[in-house]
C-alpha cells in the first residue's frame, strides 16, 4: 500500500436513506492521484454512479460529498468542500464549492467522501462522527430556515466535539431548481443542489468530531511551505488591499468601469448612481466586521447590517460582487439596503442569489415590455429600480405563489411558461443563469459562459477577467486567441477545485507551489506538470458527462441578446459578440482536443489522458 493512503485514504461512506443503511469503501489510490479530490473526484463518482438515465429529482440521483487532500490541514484557504450531483435546473454535471468548517470535520471524522443515496420516507438528518453514523428524525426541524436549523442541530448536539451543518431551507425542502445547500451561512449555490437534498427528504447533515488537523506526510516541509504561501499572500495587493478590505465586490468598481457590469437585465452596461452600491459604500455605511474561512489570512468575508429605513435589521454575511450584480446592476437598483436584505433572505431560505435576482431582472423587463400585467405580477410593479417589490416577490418565489411560481425554477423555464419572445432576454447558459461579467466587453468570457460544464457560471470554466482588463497581455475586444486563454483558465481551476483551496490564491501563486503543498501533505511527489494533466482530465470527465446527457456544439451558446444586440453606453458601447462567437468556439474546441462540429473529446483525447482506464466512455 502507498505511503499516501495514510494521509489521504480515499475513506468513502455510503448511505442509503431508502433503507436506512450505511457502509464504508475504499476510493483507489490511483483514482485520487488522477483526479485529486473535490471537483475532480466528485465528477468521477458521478459519471461511474449517475448516468444519463437518472432524473435530478428522482430517488436514483445521488448527493456526493467530496473533501481533498488539503482540506483539514493547515493550508492556506483550505476550509471547503465539493458537492455533486446531477442539476434539477440544467439537467446536467453539477458541481458546487461551499467554505467553512463542514470539510475539515468531515475529514476529521475520518471520511474523505459522502455519497447519500435513496429516499427517505420521510424528513430526516443525518449525523456523523468518528465513532457512528445515524439518521433521525427531522420533522421538527422541517420548515425552518437554514439558520434557524443550524440553531437547533447545534443546541441538541452540542456535546464537546465541534460541528458542522449543512442544510437546506424551505426552498429545498419544496424542491426549488435553483435552490442551494447552506452551511454557516455559505452556500453551495448554483443549479438546484438542494433541491436533490429536498427530494431525498434530508433536511441536513451534520458531522462531528473532537480531533485536531488532519496529520500530512511531512509537517515539517508541510509547514515550510505554508509559511511561504502566506508570504506570497501577503504580497499580493489584490488580496490584502482589495478583497481583504473590501470583499469580492470590489469587482463592481473594475468590471463597471470597463462597462461590464451588467445592467438592466443585460440591456447596458453601465449604473446611473453605481456610487450607492460600490465597495467604498458597502464598508463605510453597512460593514460591522471582516470574517474569514477557516485558514484564511485575507477574510474577505464582511458582516454587513441595515440599521435604518425600510430594510432596517437585515444583516447578512456578504454581499458578494455576484449578489450585488443580481439584486443590484441586472434589476437596476441602487438600495443597498434592499440587496442587504435580499442576500440574508436567500441563504435563510436556501435560494442561490445569481438564480434569484437575475429572475427578478427577467420578469422586470417582461413586466416593462407588457408580457407580464399587474395580474401576472399579483398587483405588484416589477419595474426596474423598484428595490420594494424584492421581498415581497422573494416571498412569493419560495411559496411557488402567483409570480413567484413563474419564477421559482429559473430564468429557463420562465421563459418557457411565458414565451412571447421572452427567451431573447432569458439570461442563461444550459439553464444557468449567467454570472455577472458581460461578455460583449470581455471577449474570452464569452467562452467561459457558454462552455462551462455546469452552464452559465462564471466561475467552472476559468476566471479569465484579470487576464484581459488588468494584465495588459490581452486585447480584450479580440476574438481571436481566447481559445487557449480560456482552456489554461478552466484546467488551472480544475485542480483547485479538486485539491480544495480558494480560487483566489491563483493571484498569489501557481500551480508550482500547489504541487509542493500536495506533495508535502500526501507524499504524491506530484509536479506542475501533472497537475496540469490532471485538470484537463477532469474538464474532459466533466464534458463527456454531458455529452452523454446529449449535449453538442449547438447547446454551447448565449442569450440572443449578447449574440445580436450591442452594448448600447460605456466604456464598451458598441460591442457585440456576432458572428465572432462562432469562430472562438471553432478555435476552443480545436485546442481541447474536441470535435469542431460536436464538441465531443475525441477519442485520442480521451486516450492520451488516461480517461478511458477509469471509465467507460
Amino acid at each position: 500500500m502507498p505511503e499516501s493512503s495514510k494521509f489521504y485514504p480515499g475513506n468513502l461512506l455510503r448511505v442509503n436513506l431508502t433503507d436506512k443503511s450505511f457502509r464504508k469503501e475504499k476510493v483507489d489510490q490511483e483514482v485520487l492521484r488522477s483526479f485529486i479530490g473535490g471537483r475532480g473526484l466528485g465528477a468521477y463518482l458521478l459519471y461511474r454512479e449517475v448516468d444519463e438515465r437518472v432524473a435530478p429529482l428522482s430517488f436514483e440521483n445521488k448527493l456526493i460529498f467530496t473533501t481533498g487532500p488539503l482540506v483539514g490541514t493547515i493550508s492556506p484557504c483550505s476550509g471547503r468542500f465539493c458537492v455533486s450531483t446531477k442539476s434539477p435546473e440544467t439537467g446536467v454535471y453539477l458541481f458546487s464549492l461551499c467554505s467553512g468548517r463542514f470539510g475539515q470535520i468531515m475529514r476529521k471524522c475520518g471520511y474523505d467522501v459522502l455519497i447519500v443515496e435513496g429516499k427517505s420516507s420521510h424528513p430526516v438528518y443525518l449525523y456523523i462522527d468518528e465513532e457512528k453514523v445515524v439518521m433521525e428524525d427531522a420533522n421538527f426541524l422541517w420548515g425552518l430556515d437554514t439558520e434557524k436549523t443550524e440553531q437547533e442541530l447545534h443546541r441538541i448536539l452540542s456535546g464537546g466535539k465541534r460541528l458542522s451543518v449543512a442544510c437546506i431551507g424551505p426552498a429545498g425542502e419544496k424542491m426549488l431548481r435553483i435552490s442551494c445547500i447552506i452551511s454557516e451561512r455559505r452556500a453551495a449555490g448554483r443549479g438546484g443542489a438542494g433541491a436533490v437534498m429536498g427530494s431525498k427528504n434530508l433536511k441536513a447533515v451534520v458531522v462531528a468530531s473532537e480531533k485536531g488537523q488532519v496529520a500530512v506526510y511531512d509537517e515539517i516541509a508541510f509547514k515550510k511551505i505554508v509559511k511561504k504561501t502566506r508570504q506570497l499572500i501577503e504580497n499580493n495587493s489584490f488580496l490584502t488591499e482589495g478583497i481583504s478590505t473590501f470583499g469580492t465586490s470590489v469587482s463592481v468598481n473594475l468590471t463597471s468601469s470597463f462597462g461590464v457590469f451588467p445592467v438592466r437585465n443585460w440591456q447596458k452596461g453601465n449604473l446611473e448612481g453605481i456610487d450607492a452600491i460600490s465597495p467604498q459604500a458597502m464598508k463605510k455605511n453597512f460593514t460591522l466586521k471582516d470574517k474569514a474561512c477557516p485558514n484564511c489570512p485575507v477574510a474577505c468575508s464582511k458582516i454587513t447590517a441595515v440599521s435604518s429605513g425600510f430594510f432596517s435589521g437585515a444583516k447578512t454575511e456578504g454581499p458578494e460582487y455576484e449578489t450585488v450584480y443580481a439584486f443590484g446592476g441586472a434589476c437596476e437598483n441602487i438600495s443597498m439596503e434592499s440587496i442587504i436584505y435580499a442576500d440574508m433572505f436567500c441563504d435563510k431560505m436556501g435560494i442561490d442569489t445569481i438564480a434569484g435576482g437575475v429572475s427578478i431582472a427577467f420578469a422586470m423587463e417582461s413586466f416593462e415590455k407588457g408580457t407580464l400585467t399587474l395580474k401576472d405580477t399579483d398587483k405588484l410593479e416589477l419595474c426596474f429600480g423598484n428595490y420594494k417589490v424584492i421581498p415581497q416577490i422573494l416571498e412569493k418565489m419560495v411559496k411557488k405563489e402567483g409570480p413567484g411560481a413563474l419564477l421559482c425554477d429559473g430564468v429557463k423555464e420562465a421563459a418557457a411558461k411565458i414565451g412571447q419572445g421572452t427567451e431573447r432576454f432569458a439570461m442563461h447558459a444550459k439553464g444557468m443563469e449567467l454570472g455577472g461579467y458581460d461578455p460583449r466587453g470581455i471577449k474570452a468570457q464569452a467562452l467561459v459562459l457558454a462552455c462551462g460544464p455546469r452552464g452559465g457560471c462564471h466561475h467552472a470554466g476559468g476566471y479569465v477577467i484579470a487576464a484581459e482588463l488588468t494584465s495588459g497581455r490581452y486585447d480584450r475586444m479580440q476574438a481571436q486567441g481566447k481559445g487557449p486563454l480560456v482552456r489554461q483558465a478552466r484546467d488551472l481551476r480544475a485542480v483547485m477545485d479538486s485539491a480544495i483551496y480558494c480560487a483566489f490564491l491563483a493571484s498569489a501563486f501557481g500551480l508550482d507551489v500547489a504541487s509542493e503543498l500536495l506533495s508535502a501533505s500526501v507524499g504524491w511527489d506530484v509536479d506542475e506538470k501533472e497537475l496540469i494533466y490532471a485538470g484537463e482530465r477532469i474538464s474532459n470527465l466533466e464534458r463527456l458527462y454531458n455529452v452523454r446527457e446529449g449535449l453538442r456544439r449547438e447547446d454551447d451558446t448565449l442569450p440572443l441578446r449578447l449574440l445580436q444586440e450591442a452594448l448600447p453606453d460605456g466604456p464598451s458601447r458598441g460591442e457585440i459578440l456576432g458572428k465572432d462567437f462562432s469562430l472562438m468556439l471553432d478555435e476552443f474546441y480545436s485546442v481541447c482536443g474536441w470535435g469542431v462540429h460536436t464538441g465531443i473529446p475525441s477519442r485520442e483525447k480521451i486516450h492520451q489522458l488516461r480517461i478511458d482506464t477509469f471509465v467507460s466512455t
